[in-house]
């Protein structure tokens, strides 16, 4: 090896400290000049600058999940090129050196940059001829040693879909180029031809549109384009399908998927599925739906869901479901028909969970959790007029132990005049969203459209009681959520933190911050609870305070990256908080709310700094730390804390640095003292961060094993462990599955899909089997998009080949993965969806599965057609679905054509295409515990 430059040595030296202390991008950037000013060794090109990023960055089999982000900084602010970049890792890992998988292989070093490159020329990177042509020439090594890859297929499409590349390789391109490039092109479409078709397809077609078929290889390139098998063309129409038949288990995965973790029941989309799965018949659609909403409340008891879990499940049943089904019975039919509805549903639901009134007070059994739920049903639905009350006890079987609420059936004008007139009313009407009596809906209406109006008139001395109710009884959100999705009920709140305005008439500032803060509390409560990120609420500016805060207020910045007025503002809080002057309102009058909330953990980290330097005493520090305990400054712990996760985790055995940290937790965490109103809003707090501090503290534990103060904080985080709406499978569950003979989760997911099946053909009112979505989604992550489905596709051959391809089973699995493959999903799922592998797969049926395996062929093409005809149905028209845009790569309707864009171009979602690579690197990174607790990209 070449003995290393100075030069090298200082930039390795540099890009080291800036991975162990988990810089951020932006701080990098700002940084490298610093530097350069300072150490005259940096001063150097930008090859030198790149290598040493990379020699740092990764081993080259695996790469610091900080490397990306280094590297799209660089490029952003032209420190480094494309050309830079590849030529660098070239340098740092020879091609040669590379196995011919490398390329394809997550979380590799050039598996990273290969990826980034395609996004970055995808989105118009390369601007010119020369750049484009070097690039194509540095790449030609990486062409010889990966004549298959599917990742530099992709980069070759980007780059020669490229604004210049029709002008570069038709004018500028040399002869000798071309038949270079050409010449190693050629094998590449040819051994993807068989493996990955649309890429192959578009490939094929720069191959023609800029002559790159090279002579005497002409003859042995495979001509994608015009060369469709017309015998194969139609085995699509060959295959027949019965008419999909309705089972049981339809709904009860479909209502699992939709509420049991974040609730994702929109109406109208609702609506659209069970219309499109009952062609009109209303009456067997009521008794299925009603039916369905009791089996998953019951199987949620026999699988000891959380508590959380079956509250909002009983209150889906009580709740929503009489006011959803109220909108079919005032349009479609009479309540009388909704009453047999609701008679033929309560003889099959199961009588183990759902016991007679006489049954009830056996308090051994676990039905005693969701017991009064058929009673609380009952009265629901009379609230709601879909029954009349005199029929409750002939439904029942049994006279009822209770009646209809004594206030009646609450309207939504009603209640909002009433807490305009008397606001103290509020409170009282969030109390009462937890209750089993049908007026949830009313209320949470009421209460978005209070909040609204709060919002716009900027009334935020009433909105901060609601806010502080809300936050201290978190659990009525999820009530709301049924009715609101929280994405809405986040818009006004956010655009009012955005465009805060104080007051002309209020004097002090103290009362400024409070309002402040509890609205920012409660919206910082709703997005960790329903696990949101700033992408999902529209409408919010990349730069406006909320993004920011989300982004980076956990991040402590240097006095130097602070500007004059945050310099000043950072030390009138220094005084304040360890001076005698204390907390004024001159000082919060000069600061507004949304300053400090992005200063607090600079000041978190200078004041520890001060302290070790003995610049502050303990004793000091602790005393100012209580001022944050006030109610008007308490909600900056949300930022304030996470920095000390974040700080807890580069910790290491020989650190001094926990000395000053741990005395200053135990002030923040276990205060001697506190007010009625802190005490609520600081456990609202600790909610909210408990599982990243407990992260934090577990490692710092390891670290140092001897110390004894840890042990009590990580006592004080354990109540709070739960307070979000947990999508997580629980590790021993997980452990469960994975452990499933013979072959881990594909066994577990075979035997859940059985267990639904033999359901779907039991008596009536037989116990549901055990089922959770979150069997799906982990398979999804841990295995990955394409092999969930070969799984799914598995399972519906073996019933086919068992029982007939169109036996009653078949057709039984069918609807059961269907419904799987349909259920709606989060708003930007982190894995390529199911949906469009299934795409995928049917588009190379007419290529060689329906000669080398026709039932597996068949059985795609069935799928693909009952999934297409529910999406179909249940998506709204004009809908903007970003999971869908790989279907740009499709090809139509199994005609083996492919789709091209205006210019006659290969229409190539790159970024959809990458998607599929992305499930297995978070397969891998889950596996190998990448990232964790280092807070690489995630957002407070």
């Amino acid at each position: 090896m070449d003995q290393q430059s100075p030069s090298d040595f200082a930039w390795q030296t540099f890009f080291k400290g800036c991975f162990f202390r988990r810089i951020s991008s932006s701080n990098l950037v700002e940084l490298i000049p610093q530097s350069e000013a300072t150490a005259r060794p940096l001063a150097s090109a930008p090859e030198t600058l790149t290598r040493a990023l990379l020699d740092v960055g990764s081993d080259g089999e695996k790469t610091d999940p900080r490397l990306p982000s280094y590297l799209e900084v660089l490029l952003d602010t032209k420190r480094i090129t494309i050309v830079d970049l590849l030529v660098a890792a070239a340098q740092s890992h020879d091609p040669s050196d590379l196995t011919p998988t490398s390329l394809d292989t997550g979380n590799t070093l050039h598996f990273t940059i290969f990826r980034l490159f395609t996004k970055r020329i995808a989105n118009g990177t390369i601007d010119n001829d020369t750049v484009l042509l070097t690039f194509l020439g540095e790449l030609l090594p990486w062409m010889s040693k990966h004549p298959a890859s599917a990742t530099l297929g992709l980069l070759l499409s980007a780059t020669l879909g490229a604004p210049p590349a029709e002008h570069a390789m038709t004018t500028a391109a040399t002869k000798k180029f071309k038949a270079s490039f050409a010449r190693r092109l050629t094998p590449l479409i040819n051994n993807l031809s068989s493996t990955n078709i649309q890429l192959a397809s578009a490939l094929s077609y720069y191959q023609k549109q800029y002559d790159l078929q090279g002579g005497a290889f002409a003859g042995n390139s495979i001509d994608i384009l015009n060369g469709v098998d017309l015998a194969a063309l139609s085995f699509n129409d060959t295959v027949m399908d019965n008419e999909p038949i309705i089972t049981r288990a339809g709904l009860y995965i479909y209502l699992n998927a939709l509420i049991s973790d974040r609730p994702l029941f929109d109406d109208m989309t609702v609506m659209n599925f069970l219309n499109a799965r009952y062609k009109g018949d209303l009456p067997v659609l009521v008794t299925d739906f009603i039916l369905a909403a009791f089996d998953i409340l019951a199987n949620a008891m026999y699988r000891a869901e959380p508590q959380r879990t079956i509250a909002i499940l009983r209150s889906f049943l009580v709740n929503k479901l009489p006011a959803f089904l109220g909108n079919y019975a005032a349009i479609n039919f009479a309540p009388l028909s909704v009453e047999t509805c609701i008679s033929q549903a309560l003889l099959r639901i199961d009588p183990t969970a759902f016991p007679s009134l006489s049954q009830m007070f056996d308090f051994s059994s676990k039905s005693s959790i969701v017991s009064e739920a058929r009673q609380e049903f009952l009265f629901s639905c009379a609230l709601h007029q879909l029954i009349p009350e005199g029929s409750i006890e002939n439904l029942l079987g049994d006279v009822p132990m209770q009646s209809l609420p004594a206030s009646g059936r609450y309207m939504k004008a009603d209640l909002v005049s009433e807490c305009t007139t008397n606001p103290a009313k509020i409170e009282d009407l969030i109390g009462e969203l937890e209750n089993m009596e049908g007026n949830a809906g009313e209320i949470a209406g009421a209460l978005f459209e209070i909040i609204t109006t709060l919002c716009s008139n900027n009334d935020t001395m009433t909105l901060k009681g609601i806010c502080n109710c809300l936050v201290r009884k978190s659990a009525t959100l999820d009530s709301v959520a049924l009715f609101c999705s929280p994405q809405t009920l986040l818009q006004p709140l956010c655009q009012l933190l955005d465009c805060w305005e104080g007051h002309e008439d209020q004097v002090e500032n103290q009362p400024v911050y409070e309002e402040f803060g509890s609205v920012l509390l409660l919206v910082s409560t709703i997005k960790h609870r329903f696990e949101l990120q700033s992408s999902d609420i529209n409408g919010l500016d990349p730069d406006s305070f909320t993004s920011r805060y989300f982004r980076s207020a956990s991040e402590s910045r240097t006095t130097g990256q602070l500007s004059e007025h945050e310099n000043d503002l950072l030390g009138g809080w220094v005084r304040g908080l360890f001076e005698a002057e204390g907390i004024n309102d001159e000082l919060m009058s000069t600061c507004k709310p949304a300053e400090f909330y992005l200063l607090i953990a600079t000041l978190f980290d200078q004041s520890i700094k001060a302290c070790q330097s003995r610049t502050l005493t303990m004793e000091t520090l602790k005393g100012g730390f209580e001022y944050l305990l006030e109610p008007f400054l308490l909600p900056s712990l949300l930022a304030g804390l996470t920095w000390f996760a974040n700080t807890l985790w580069s910790i290491s055995s020989s650190s001094t640095q926990i000395d000053a940290l741990l005395p200053a937790l135990h002030t923040l965490l276990k205060p001697a003292s506190m007010s009625t109103d802190s005490a609520a809003m600081h456990s609202a707090v600790l909610a909210r961060v408990a599982e990243s501090f407990n992260e934090g503290l577990n490692h710092a534990q390891l670290q140092h094993k001897n110390r004894v103060d840890i042990h009590p904080l990580l006592e004080v985080l354990k109540p709070y462990m739960t307070h979000h709406r947990e999508k997580a499978t629980a590790f021993s569950e997980l452990e469960t599955w994975t452990r499933t003979p013979p072959n881990g989760l594909s066994s577990a997911m075979g035997n859940m899909i059985q267990g639904l099946i033999s359901w779907s053909f039991a008596n009536a009112n037989t116990s549901p089997p055990p089922y959770t979505h979150r069997l799906l989604l982990e398979t999804q992550t841990i295995l990955g998009s394409s092999t969930t489905l070969n799984t799914l596709v598995d399972i519906i051959t073996h019933q086919a080949s068992q029982h007939g391809p169109n036996s009653q089973e078949a057709d039984t699995v069918f609807d059961i993965i269907v419904t799987m493959l349909t259920t709606p999903q989060p708003t930007k799922p982190p894995l390529l969806p199911l949906q469009s592998v299934l795409r995928l797969q049917f588009s190379s049926v007419n290529n060689e599965l329906s000669k080398t395996d026709p039932a597996r062929a068949a059985i795609l093409v069935r799928l693909h057609r009952r999934v297409e005809a529910v999406l179909a149905a249940t998506t709204p028209m004009g809908a903007n679905n970003n999971d869908l845009n790989i279907d740009m790569n499709m090809t139509t309707a199994g005609q083996g054509m492919m789709l091209h864009d205006s210019q006659g171009m290969p229409a190539t979602d790159i970024d959809a295409v990458l998607a599929h690579t992305e499930g297995q690197i978070a397969s891998g990174d889950f596996l190998g515990g990448v990232g964790l607790g280092q807070g690489g990209g995630m957002e407070l």
